[in-house]
């Protein structure tokens, strides 16, 4: 692992910085002010007539400098100076490296984010979105594939501070990925499966309430894990009860049924008689051999009759997940995955490039990054893949460590995007969210706030603590904001 020593009068920048030079070289140690990098970063600030100079330079051998205006706004002067600080290591290393990262010297986890504020400044989606490329250096296919998402998002309602989307956490799976890093626990012999839906039929009814209370409007329904349909169908059932008086209220209602091994023709039908609209049937891949080296019990025949049951039972939207980059695979591979998804025809189509996180067993394995042109590639062809059937991409986001520096594209038919998925991912929708490891937020927009709540992750803590989490929720959402303005 190389081992980088930077050198600034803005420390409280470091990790900012570090998210830019592993881009260029991967896993780093990280000396701030310290000797014993391998590579050296200089950065260096100064007063002068005409603003601030700002210099940095990498071994001494590549260099950049420019001249920063201070802002009257104390939050805009730091945003400012972080992003100059940023874009010049970028520069540095790029010039180095000879490498230009899809995304360029974007690191964070919304790029449309920048669009859309360069848009409330008045720009066009074109004009916002050519200003973002200029000043970040995002590749010409990675931009257009923002554009398209945020002209499709322009289509569905945007949230007001009254709409509320319901989260339930269902942190339960059969088995765990390999690649996981939810907290989640696995089912086991079904001990904390009775315990944990009465503790959350408690949530779920005093969160009820307390939307009532608000006078917030139900905008939308997700249920999510870990693995809801790893749930008994008698508990799934009064779960989705339990829910009855939001569901009532809203027109979007997804419910994850992620594993195929998981699904059964009474689960279904509890589900599509709770009023979903909406289900996820998440296959990752159509290779068996992949599928055992990952951790995932069940095969693509499997699948395959998951989702012939589910057409059966009357669903019309049905989400699948597949992930670019898994260990062991080629383009070969996935691009017969990729085939097979197409015969299966889902309403809506998730593209992940995979990322090891910390928690996870490939990462306690020390398992390595698929190659990144080759993860690349795969994202490539499973855009055209979605393009070609149709689809449109209508949420993306990013996460470190990813193969190739890539991202995770959300894609579905004319009429078939996600608004949940919308909310989260651009983070626009307030949320209330129940179950163990759930968080809520309130998201202010007129004052560019989030203020978030979190549950407890430990299941067993969760189930002796539910007064407490609601009362996590009321604070938040009784607050007042009005000092943010």
């Amino acid at each position: 692992m190389p081992s980088v020593s930077l050198f600034t009068p803005a420390p409280q920048f470091s990790n900012d910085v570090a998210d830019i030079v592993r881009v260029f070289l991967g896993k780093i140690t990280l000396f701030i002010n310290e000797e014993g990098g391998e590579a050296v970063i200089r950065h260096q600030e100064e007063e002068t007539a005409k603003g601030i100079l700002c210099r940095v330079s990498l071994n001494d051998a590549y260099t950049r400098e420019a001249i920063r205006t201070p802002e009257n706004s104390e939050l805009l002067e730091k945003r400012y100076r972080k992003r100059q600080l940023k874009l010049m290591v970028y520069d540095c290393l790029k010039e180095m490296t000879g490498f230009t990262p899809p995304w360029g010297a974007l690191t964070g986890i919304r790029p449309s984010r920048l669009v859309y504020t360069a848009m409330d400044s008045g720009l066009s989606l074109d004009a916002a979105c050519q200003q973002v490329q200029q000043i970040f250096d995002v590749q010409d296919e990675k931009m257009q594939l923002l554009h398209d998402l945020i002209e499709v998002q322009s289509r569905y309602p945007q949230p007001t501070e009254k709409d509320v989307d319901l989260y339930v956490g269902i942190p339960f799976c059969v088995s765990r990925c390999a690649y996981c890093s939810f907290l989640s626990e696995e089912v086991g012999k079904g001990k904390q499966l009775l315990p944990y839906t009465e503790a959350l039929e408690q949530e779920i009814a005093q969160t009820l309430r307390l939307i009532d209370e608000l006078g917030l409007r139900p905008r939308a329904f997700y249920m999510g894990g870990g693995t809801p349909t790893s749930l008994p169908a008698p508990l799934l059932k009064r779960v989705l009860t339990a829910c009855k008086p939001f569901i009532d209220r809203v027109s979007e209602v997804t419910v994850e049924a992620g594993r195929p091994d998981t699904i059964d023709r009474e689960k279904l039908d509890i589900i599509l008689q709770s009023g979903a609209t909406r289900i996820s049937i998440n296959p990752q891949t159509s290779h068996d051999i992949t599928l055992q080296r990952i951790g995932r019990h069940h095969t693509a025949k499997q699948t395959e009759d998951a989702y012939a049951l589910a057409r059966q039972a009357g669903f019309h939207h049905i989400n699948m997940d597949l992930i670019a980059g898994l260990p062991g695979e080629d383009l070969r591979m996935f691009e017969e995955t990729l085939r097979w998804s197409h015969d299966l025809s889902p309403e809506s189509l998730t593209i992940h490039s995979l990322s090891i996180k910390r928690s996870s067993i490939l990462h306690l394995l020390d398992v390595p990054l698929p190659d990144g042109q080759m993860t690349a590639e795969m994202t490539r062809m499973g855009q055209q893949a979605a393009l070609s059937r149709g689809m449109k991409p209508y949420y993306l986001y990013r996460q470190k460590y990813m193969a190739g520096h890539q991202e995770n594209v959300g894609y579905a038919l004319p009429g078939h995007a996600c608004l949940y998925n919308i909310d989260m991912m651009e983070e626009t929708g307030t949320v209330l969210a129940v179950g163990a490891g759930a968080i809520s937020k309130r998201v202010l927009p007129e004052k560019g706030h989030i203020e978030r709540a979190p549950n407890v992750s430990d299941i067993c803590h969760y189930i002796s603590r539910i007064p407490e989490m609601v009362e996590r929720k009321r604070a938040v959402f009784t607050a007042d904001w009005s000092h943010l303005y």
